[in-house]
């Protein structure tokens, strides 16, 4: 795989983005920052480690911006795939040589899963678990860790894959529409680096999540 860009989104990641880049710039260079309408010194921290910024006026939501990226990277610098990571640093980057083995494996899309952790609260546990059991009862293909934004695809995916969510509700929509399309997929575990934020699905986020299955099932 002769071209990987790292696509990260960011919004109001000041706190976190400088202790993320200054793990990730020594790995690679190829990384483009979309700051999404941030008010603080997103864009400022990025710009200090050389690294492409994109720039929305106002905030936009992650799907906005990882759409923005990918457009970037796949339609400006003809890459052959993408890995997403989060600008907060919960992403570990020595887990990007897994993605990209994969991905010269010939898989199309790569996909994170965190190891359940015993400290995640129960409701975002079952929240989880129900999303996941959802989607495999409608196309049979269970993906462990929907929430996880930790994901690499190729160009082509991309194309077959590309969403209509700006917010966070992109990874389930990304999720159904993998599982529509029968692109295969790998799951490589990663670790997570949590700065004692929550994340993942709680009930009423499942609940939200069933009302817009079916926008994205016609869709």
């Amino acid at each position: 795989m002769n071209s990987v860009y790292i696509v990260v989104p960011a919004y109001n990641e000041a706190r976190y983005l400088g202790r993320f880049l200054a793990k990730l710039i020594p790995i690679t260079q190829r990384v483009i920052v979309v700051d999404d309408g941030s008010r603080d010194d997103t864009t400022k921290i990025a710009k200090q480690f050389g690294v492409k910024v994109l720039t929305h006026m106002t905030n936009l939501g992650k799907g906005a911006a990882l759409k923005t990226g990918c457009e970037y990277v796949f339609t400006r610098l003809k890459a052959n795939a993408v890995i997403i990571m989060d600008g907060d640093d919960q992403h570990d980057v020595t887990d990007i040589p897994k993605f990209k083995k994969a991905l010269e494996g010939g898989a199309k899309v790569v996909l994170g899963v965190r190891a359940m952790d015993r400290d995640m609260p129960l409701a975002r546990k079952v929240g989880n678990r129900l999303v996941s059991y959802l989607i495999y009862l409608l196309f049979g293909r269970y993906i462990a860790d929907i929430p996880s934004g930790y994901k690499a695809f190729t160009s082509d995916a991309y194309r077959q894959l590309i969403w209509n969510s700006s917010g966070y509700e992109v990874e389930s929509e990304f999720a159904v529409r993998l599982s529509r399309s029968k692109l295969p997929y790998v799951e490589v575990p990663i670790r997570t680096i949590y700065h004692g934020k929550e994340y993942g699905f709680n009930l009423l986020d499942a609940a939200r999540i069933m009302i817009k299955l079916p926008l994205w099932i016609w869709s």
